[in-house]
């Protein structure tokens, strides 16, 4: 297996212009071996290595216990270990961010506080094919069905070419002790359902179902990297002072538009951008006009030949009638303002004569609600809109 991780070190210059590692250990089988390697090798690539382990404060007694052996087995290496507590439970509370995704957070946050120019985790061919088998239940692109990357940024994984299996045997043959993280036993999780329930099935079709997923996502990344270089360009033609040209957007490529429309709002948004997210900014781009709310504090309007976007306390717009009655445009919409005849009974109306000033129109703000006189109770605009 030394060698098989050596050929990805090289392939994927995994530690060019790398002088000090910072290694992730959970105390796992695959982490464990990991560092045990990468010990082996250190000399020959001429870099320091650093063993970090991070206590997600959620185990109890069985957490102190991993953490104990990587400290341990890391001095036995002659490895400095870094070690870090975090109380993920309590600070996904006050964050309001789940605690898978707190917990990565902090591993990261560990990793950097570690001064190492590259993070080595411990991420196999297993978990890639996982990843992007759980990418393909959620009805992803192309993009999540490329797995897991051998490299991005200063996050090298060497192990992404081993399967989980050769990693245990390597642990057996090489008296390399591990542990088992109890919550990884759990079917309750989406990813462990997967592992336990879907991969083997595969694996009862095709016995090199691995080696098979492995070829096909390295061809999806080489032309995952064609498109996002193509979409990156159209972004670059389209891009204006606080937002983008809407007709160079809508007319180039459906494939390329809807990549490039992802990349913006991966820049806007503070969650992961989801397949509705991009329908709703390609629906108003090709519609060439309209405001739509693709998160909680966040709206993209096109007007004007434009794509912006606008935090909620940015995107009340306000437009001034000119007058009580007459046709009335607005950049997402033309709108008629008459007076209704008396008869006009049961429809829900302005009394005119109740109007000072001009009437102005507004886009819909936090908080803005109505009375309805029919039903005797006042309601949000939001709910309202959603019952239509």
């Amino acid at each position: 297996m030394i060698c098989k991780v050596k050929h990805t070190i090289e392939k994927y210059r995994l530690l060019e212009g790398v002088s000090s590692l910072a290694v992730g250990v959970s105390g796992g089988a695959d982490s464990m071996s990991l560092l045990e390697i990468l010990s082996k090798l250190k000399d020959e690539y001429g870099i320091i290595l650093k063993s970090v382990h991070i206590n997600h404060g959620i185990r109890g007694e069985e957490a102190l216990r991993d953490q104990r052996l990587v400290e341990e087995f890391s001095k036995s290496l002659g490895i400095e270990c870094l070690s870090f507590y975090y109380d993920i439970p309590s600070l996904s509370k006050e964050t309001g961010i789940g605690e898978e995704e707190c917990g990565r957070l902090k591993r990261y946050e560990a990793y950097k506080l570690s001064g190492c120019d590259a993070v080595a985790t411990a991420h196999t061919l297993s978990d890639s094919i996982e990843t992007t088998v759980f990418n393909l239940i959620r009805g992803t692109g192309t993009k999540g069905l490329c797995g897991i990357p051998a490299k991005r940024e200063n996050i090298i994984r060497p192990l992404i070419e081993c399967t989980r299996d050769e990693v245990e045997v390597y642990c057996r043959e090489n008296n390399i002790a591990f542990v088992t993280d109890s919550t990884n036993l759990s079917d309750d999780y989406t990813r462990n359902f997967i592992r336990h329930n879907i991969i083997p099935a595969f694996r009862k079709v095709n016995g090199s179902f691995e080696r098979a997923v492995a070829s096909a996502t390295e061809t999806l990344r080489a032309e995952n990297e064609y498109l996002e270089n193509i979409s990156e360009a159209l972004l670059k033609s389209a891009e204006l002072e606080g937002g983008f040209r809407a007709d160079i957007l809508s007319s180039a490529d459906p494939a390329v538009r809807r990549r490039a429309i992802a990349g913006i709002l991966n820049s806007n948004m503070q969650k992961d951008t989801e397949k509705r997210h991009i329908d709703l900014v390609e629906a108003a781009l090709l519609k060439g006009k309209g405001k739509v709310e693709v998160s909680k504090n966040l709206f993209a309007a096109v007007a004007e030949n434009k794509l912006i976007f606008q935090s909620t306390s940015e995107a009340c717009d306000q437009w001034e009638t000119g007058g009580n009655e007459g046709i009335f445009e607005t950049p997402f919409g033309k709108y008629i303002i008459k007076a209704a005849s008396p008869q006009c009974r049961g429809m829900n109306l302005i009394d005119a004569d109740k109007l000072t000033g001009k009437l102005i129109m507004s886009s819909r703000k936090q908080g803005d609600s109505l009375y309805i006189k029919k039903r005797g109770l006042t309601k949000s605009l939001k709910k309202l809109f959603n019952e239509v």
